[in-house]
């Protein structure tokens, strides 16, 4: 009778001692076969600041990684579609297949200006009247005429009128006097 006991109990944890041993393995068999299926490469963030949106697309799609528009901003120094900042920053190591936000141009803001008549206007009166309208004298160019007298405006540019623009700048030909 012990002896049955003894046997049922040795059979118990045999076979509890084979389950447990076949559950570690089993387990540890997943664990390294997904491992190796699942493991996602590492790649190196480029740089796609200055660069077109579509070559930047394509670098970055290059690299393993996804491009995501963050978004969009006036840029004085950059043309439209051109890229400004990123995240992550270049250089950096990441797992492929991850997002790298970028933000785009969106060129130069034009700002609507209305642009003051300064023809047959005395040199110094015109520019008052840029000042006053907080526009900027730019390159004033001398030549003789003659019928328009010494130190009146022959011409400007950009012409009189309400005209959209990023530059305040107003160019001045003005009269000599006669030959």
């Amino acid at each position: 009778m012990i002896k049955k006991i003894f046997f049922a109990i040795f059979k118990s944890i045999s076979i509890l001692s084979l389950f447990i041993f076949v559950l570690i393995f089993g387990g540890l068999t997943a664990l390294f076969v997904f491992q190796n299926l699942f493991s996602v490469p590492d790649t190196i963030v480029p740089s796609v600041i200055g660069d077109h949106f579509e070559i930047a697309q394509e670098k970055i799609y290059d690299a393993g990684l996804r491009m995501v528009i963050s978004g969009e901003e006036f840029n004085n120094q950059l043309d439209k579609n051109m890229i400004i900042n990123q995240k992550p920053l270049p250089g950096n190591i990441i797992k492929e297949n991850r997002e790298v936000n970028v933000t785009i141009s969106k060129g130069v803001k034009l700002v609507s200006i209305n642009i003051p008549d300064l023809k047959n206007k005395n040199i110094d009166d015109a520019a008052s009247i840029i000042e006053d309208h907080g526009l900027v004298l730019g390159r004033v160019t001398r030549t003789n005429h003659f019928s328009i007298p010494k130190d009146q405006v022959i011409a400007q540019v950009p012409k009189p009128g309400e005209i959209l623009t990023d530059n305040k700048m107003i160019n001045l030909l003005v009269s000599n006097g006669n030959y």
